[in-house]
């Protein structure tokens, strides 16, 4: 049995096996196992092949295991250089109740148990090393170098020897793994040396500065060197662990310094914050990684009494207590960071001394304050004292020594008065300042000096002073006159004089003074005054005629002897005369008519005189005389009138009319007549005229006018239509009994009519469309007439009527009308859409109708006929119509386009799928073949160069009206986006002759597809030249989608659904007439003729054998406009 034969054979066994353990377990009829108990049977056989046999056996990567615990191992096969074959199987069979052995199926079980056994036995035997190696494979003798294993097929080779035959010489240790070996030599790899491959360089060769330990290529550096290659320099201390080594130099941490980075940074900015009787505050800066810092401080000179104290490394400030007052400390602070303390940061500062008890003001003066302290129970040397006045900045300070007594005192001199003092001492002891005390004293009020009187009259006094330095609240004023009475009055501070008023004429008066500030009162300083005599008073004139005046006053207060009157005129004249001291009225006589006077008048006592109390007088003037008007007109009246004889200053007129309206104005004296102004229309005044000089007057005289009725102000129309007006006027002053309106046409046409005295606007009526008018205005009282207000107008153009819309098709309509009445320039006709767009016309004044054209068709329209003049318009006449629907709103293709009346050929819009949002223009052939047809290529004079890339023949390029290419994308969307199929025809023609090709189908797939072609079944005379592109893609040169071993659109110099590569070329060349490179059909030309001419087209096949018969225009009558 060959090999391959033993490795079958247990295959099958197996697989036999399997299949009949499967159909053995089947459901027993009786229950044959006892709970708990189970017999199980564990198989295992090895077979093991030889290593020669080529055969690779993995190991059973699963471990089995019998209720027994023995585990069988799975790597059994790769033991003694042999691979094995181990077949297992466990059976577990329940514990058989008595009398179930009998069964059927437990007993067939037990026999193909022991066939298998048979089975395998048998192919242990087979598959025995010594029937499978046959001793011909060649290696029996194991090139002399080693011996042969019957049991196991293979050599063992002798040392020094490898290789299935023992013929390849072995190197030491195998290279140990870091080399090859090459005729039993070693071939290291680096770095590794020696016979064996074992050994190892080292880095560098250690630098020199170490020694190498070549079993594992490490070095062992000399004590100054360190690193892989001991080529760097060992830092002093290995810088302690506070920093790094770089060639042999510390860099030390933040806050570590020294060579070896063992000292730590000092502290920096230890400042003293506070500082008391017993305590002592410190700050620092922030130190990063510190465990914490170290306080020790003493009193100056005795170090052991030293403290320490260790502060949390959060902590930036320390309050030491518990010291004594007036007391030098030496205080120092340290760093410490890992265990290491800093260099010292020394402080010295000072406790303060004990504070004083108390202080006290002795006595306050105007220029000094007298102060006392108890002294301190501390010894101090002398003490500092400080005084300011409160309302400065500046200081003062005095040495104080300390009095022997329990008390100290200090007398301030040089003070200003009245102003309060801050005064602060301060103990000091060794230079060292304690804890200052203040007090606050005010100086005494010093006095006002140089007290006088002036200023003095009959019952006034005016005092003046020198101001007092302190700074005061007021100064108090008493005067007391030589018959007993007193007065006190109050003066601000900022006074320095005052004057006292009411006093007694001709009276003797003592007057005092001093300053206050609070309750504080300075001393009183005195003077003296006398009263002048009073003067007369209430000096008055009446009774003044031309030739004399009664003269009174009020009598003085004062003790006199007589009164002394003296009056002098204008021109200079005067007299005097005394009057007895008891009486206080005069007449004064033959004075001088229409002349002013002064009159004096004052007290006389011996020498001493009053002033003197003066009043004016003037004798009366004679009155003006023959006042008459004339000239008086609607606003305006004139006087004239007589000189008077005396002299005057002016003349004044006072009119006023009937309904109590008064004016008064001033004439120059040498005028003899006047224009009054301003008067109200139709108004009776009274006037009146008199002389004046001075306040004087002469009697009056008088006379009355009456003015003239005004006319009509502001004549306006509004409210102008063709055939009324409005107009309006702003009433007259005067009153009056009507209005009078008249109007004229420009054709000669008057009317007039009256309006109520009370209106002031009224309509005309009746009037011509379009017609000028001219209108008078008047106002009538009785038998007067106001002046005529006149103004223009022009009455609006009246509307065309009877406006009509006839005749109505899907995008056509007859507008008429009828025109108006007025002479007019013309006609605007506008008409409008549903979406608020709209077109105007301008029509000639002749025409009466107007034929719309270009509308949509099933749209409701609006249009508006207005009539013009030059800039005037009349009303707009509107009127509504719809055009009649169309079969299709949004045709899908021009087949649908024709169905809706379109017969001529020509550019369309069209919808892909009927659907309003997605328009397209496409040019439509209306008459080939019963029309419909929608073009999308067209060759006709080679003007377009149709050799392009890609995406132009996707989005397409030309003129629709000329050579174009209407583009793929569209192509597909029309003839596969709805279900309309289509059908293709294709015109050619040349000079003398026209062939044309027609497909029963034609469709263009997607962008994804690269367009490819569709067609349907010829019919024609053209030839076939379609069907060979069918289902073939589009290829441009710019992207080859045809099956050519070169670009079809290269070679070829167009674009198309080429296959191999054409029949049809129709985007070729223009008239190139090189083999395949030019317009070409083959079937018709050949591929050596351009065609000159080429079109394709499609329309739905519906329409194929029934062409559609257009419908005719019905042509309108009426002139057509261009439409702006």
């Amino acid at each position: 049995m060959d090999f391959q034969s033993c490795l079958a054979f247990p295959v099958a066994v197996l697989l036999c096996y399997a299949l009949q353990t499967s159909a053995a377990q089947h459901p027993a009829s009786h229950n044959c196992t006892s709970s708990g108990q189970r017999i199980s049977f564990s198989h295992s056989y090895k077979i093991a092949l030889p290593a020669s046999s080529q055969l690779k056996v993995e190991a059973d990567p699963l471990q089995h295991e019998d209720n027994s615990g023995v585990q069988l191992d799975p790597g059994e096969a790769e033991e003694n250089e042999e691979q094995n074959i181990i077949f297992r199987h466990n059976i577990h069979v329940h514990a058989l109740k008595e009398g179930c052995e009998t069964l059927p199926h437990i007993k067939g079980l037990f026999e193909r148990m022991e066939k298998l056994e048979k089975e395998v036995a048998e192919l242990r035997q087979v598959c025995s090393p010594q029937k499978c190696c046959g001793g011909s494979q060649g290696v029996s003798h194991c090139s002399g170098h080693g011996t042969f294993l019957d049991e196991t097929c293979s050599c063992k080779c002798a040392e020094g020897w490898e290789g299935s035959d023992c013929s390849h010489p072995t190197c030491p240790s195998h290279c140990s793994g870091h080399g090859r070996c090459d005729g039993g030599k070693c071939i290291c790899d680096e770095p590794h040396f020696g016979e064996d491959c074992s050994q190892q360089l080292c880095p560098e060769n250690c630098s020199g500065n170490g020694i190498c330990d070549t079993a594992k290529g490490v070095c062992q550096c000399h004590e100054e060197f360190i690193g892989e290659d001991c080529s760097e320099k060992r830092c002093p201390g290995d810088c302690r662990g506070n920093g790094f080594c770089d060639t042999g130099e510390c860099y030390c941490h933040d806050g570590f310094f020294g060579l070896d980075c063992s000292q730590v940074l000092a502290p920096q900015n230890l400042e003293l914050l506070n500082s008391t009787e017993n305590s002592l505050a410190v700050s620092w800066d922030l130190a990063i990684d510190v465990d914490n810092y170290l306080i020790n401080y003493y009193p100056v000179g005795y170090q052991m009494l030293a403290k320490e104290v260790h502060v949390p490394k959060e902590q930036l400030s320390y309050e030491i207590v518990g010291l004594h007052p007036g007391t030098t400390y030496n205080v120092t602070l340290r760093y410490v960071m890992e265990g290491i303390a800093s260099e010292p940061k020394y402080l010295e500062a000072s406790t303060v001394l004990s504070a004083l008890n108390a202080i006290w003001v002795m006595e306050e003066m105007e220029h000094s304050l007298e102060v006392e302290w108890e002294n301190p129970p501390t010894d101090v040397d002398y003490y500092k004292l400080k005084f300011r006045s409160l309302m400065e900045v500046d200081e003062k300070q005095v040495m104080v020594p300390k009095s022997n007594d329990p008390k100290s005192r200090h007398i301030m001199t040089g003070l200003k008065p009245g102003t309060e003092y801050e005064v602060t001492v301060i103990p000091v002891k060794d230079d060292t300042e304690g804890e200052p005390s203040s007090v606050s004293g005010r100086t005494g009020i010093d006095s006002p000096t140089n007290v006088a009187t002036d200023r003095v009259t009959e019952d006034t006094a005016t005092v003046s002073w020198n101001k007092v330095e302190a700074p005061i609240d007021r100064y108090m004023v008493t005067y007391a006159s030589a018959d007993g009475d007193t007065k006190e009055i109050e003066v601000g501070s900022e006074n320095d004089v005052i004057t006292l008023l009411d006093l007694k004429p001709g009276m003797e008066y003592v007057i005092h003074i001093w300053a206050e500030k609070g309750p504080q009162r300075s001393k009183k300083a005195s003077t003296r005054a006398v009263t002048e005599i009073d003067s007369p008073t209430e000096l008055l004139t009446d009774q003044v005629t031309e030739d004399a005046i009664t003269v009174s006053w009020k009598k003085v207060q004062a003790s006199i002897d007589r009164y002394r009157v003296s009056y002098t005129s204008a021109n200079g004249d005067t007299e005097e005369r005394e009057v007895e001291k008891d009486k206080n009225v005069t007449t004064l006589a033959g004075l001088k008519p229409g002349t002013e006077y002064v009159i004096y008048i004052c007290a006389e006592k011996g020498e001493q005189k009053s002033k003197r109390a003066s009043t004016e007088a003037v004798t009366e003037i004679d009155s003006p005389a023959h006042l008459v008007t004339d000239q008086v007109t609607e606003d305006t009246a004139t006087i004239s009138w007589d000189r008077v004889q005396a002299l005057i200053d002016r003349y004044m007129v006072n009119y006023t009319s009937v309904d109590g309206d008064t004016e008064e104005m001033e004439v120059e004296k040498n005028e003899t007549t006047m224009t009054l102004t301003g008067l109200k229309p139709g108004i009776e005044y009274a006037i009146f005229l008199w002389a004046e000089k001075g306040n004087q007057q002469s009697k009056k005289i008088s006379t009355e006018a009456v003015t003239e009725v005004d006319s009509p102000k502001n004549l306006v129309t509004d409210r102008v239509t063709e055939d009324s007006a409005t107009i309006s006027w702003d009433s007259v002053q005067a009153p009056i009994d009507r209005y009078m309106v008249s109007y004229a046409s420009a054709d000669g046409d008057t009317k007039d009519i009256e309006v109520g005295k009370d209106r002031n606007i009224t309509i005309l009526t009746g009037l011509k469309p379009g017609m000028k008018f001219t209108i008078h205005l008047w106002a009538e009282l009785g038998s007067k007439q106001s002046k005529r207000a006149s103004t223009d107008m022009l009455t609006e153009i009246d509307p065309p009527k009877n406006l009509r819309v006839s005749d109505v098709t899907h995008s056509t309509g007859m507008v008429t009308w009828t025109p108006p009445a007025a002479q007019i320039d013309g006609y605007t006709l506008t008409y409008q859409g549903q979406d608020g767009t709209s077109k105007e016309v301008q029509l000639g004044a002749s025409e009466q109708r107007f034929v719309l054209e270009g509308l949509e068709q099933g749209v409701r329209y609006t249009i508006f006929v207005m009539a013009y003049e030059g800039d005037r318009q009349s009303r707009k006449t509107d009127a509504t119509f719809s055009t009649v629907g169309f079969l299709y709103p949004y045709p899908a293709d021009c087949s649908q386009a024709q169905q809706n009346g379109n017969v001529s050929s020509g550019v369309y819009t069209i919808y892909l799928n009927g659907e309003g949002s997605r328009p397209m223009q496409v040019y439509c052939d209306m008459t080939t073949d019963g029309g419909g047809w929608t073009v999308f290529q067209r060759r006709s004079t080679g003007e377009v160069d149709f050799y392009k890339r890609w995406k132009n023949y996707v989005e397409g390029f030309g003129d629709p009206t000329g050579e174009f290419w209407l583009g793929l994308d569209k192509l597909h969307n029309l003839t596969s986006s709805s279900p309309i199929r289509y059908e293709l025809r294709v015109d050619l023609r040349t000079a003398s002759e026209s062939v044309y090709a027609v497909y029963d189908f034609f469709q263009v797939a997607s962008s994804r597809d690269r367009y490819k072609l569709l067609v349907g079944n010829y019919r024609g005379n053209a030839g076939d030249a379609m069907t060979y592109h069918n289902g073939w893609k589009f290829t441009t040169w710019d992207r080859d989608n045809d099956v050519a071993l070169s670009n079809c659109a290269l070679t070829h110099h167009g674009a198309w659904w080429y296959k191999n590569c054409h029949l049809a070329n129709l985007n070729g060349k223009y008239g190139e007439s090189k083999h395949s490179e030019g317009v070409n059909w083959e079937p018709w030309k050949g591929h050596e003729f351009s065609i000159p001419f080429t079109e394709m087209k499609i329309r739905p096949q519906s329409s194929s054998n029934e062409p559609i018969l257009g419908r005719k225009k019905r042509s309108l009558p009426g002139k057509r406009k261009k439409i702006r």
